[in-house]
């Protein structure tokens, strides 16, 4: 066989290679559904069933601890409609616990109101996430919380959220060190 013959016979098996890649590839993609944080909130507010609404949210606060800063918008805003419209406490809870994952202190307000749900889930969970964001402890003598303490536990963390932008900020920014705060 020429050497012609032979490089003819290697890019024909090339490219033979290619078309089955490209075939295979073609076929797992129709079979693989890629959902999009809006896909899983819709799911996990308008899904038949609690179970497969708690697992579609589940699934998208899962998608808020991954470092992914062109999705983290979009994880956001499926977590606060989650959170707004969750038709179980177990979504809300879901919710809840996505945007604390964020580490993102603008979804802050949303939280703290969430303190005040009359669900134990919501709220117990509303008090965890408040307190990771704002690296308080509040001590609860309680659980789970009757409405008052909720609304005085939610005032409370609303001064927090105050001390955040106020002189105190300023303070705070100029003894942190690597690793740590003073």
């Amino acid at each position: 066989m020429s050497t012609l013959d032979h490089n003819r016979l290697l890019v024909g098996g090339i490219a033979a290679t290619a078309l089955v890649a490209l075939g295979i590839s073609a076929a797992i993609r129709s079979r693989v559904t890629i959902e999009t944080p809006a896909d899983l909130a819709r799911q996990a507010i308008t899904a038949a069933s609690p179970k497969d609404q708690a697992q579609a949210a589940t699934r998208l606060a899962a998608l808020a601890a991954q470092p992914r800063p062109d999705r983290s918008g979009a994880v956001i805003a499926g977590l606060q409609d989650m959170l707004a419209n969750g038709p179980t406490s177990a979504v809300r809870a879901a919710a809840i616990v996505g945007l604390a994952r964020t580490a993102d202190r603008s979804v802050l307000p949303l939280l703290v109101e969430a303190i005040e749900d009359d669900d134990p889930l919501v709220s117990g969970r509303a008090v965890a996430a408040v307190q990771h964001l704002l690296g308080v402890r509040y001590e609860l003598d309680e659980q789970p919380l009757d409405r008052e303490d909720r609304r005085r536990l939610a005032g409370m963390a609303r001064s927090d959220m105050a001390a955040l932008d106020g002189p105190g900020r300023v303070w705070w920014e100029a003894h942190t060190v690597p690793g740590g705060t003073w």
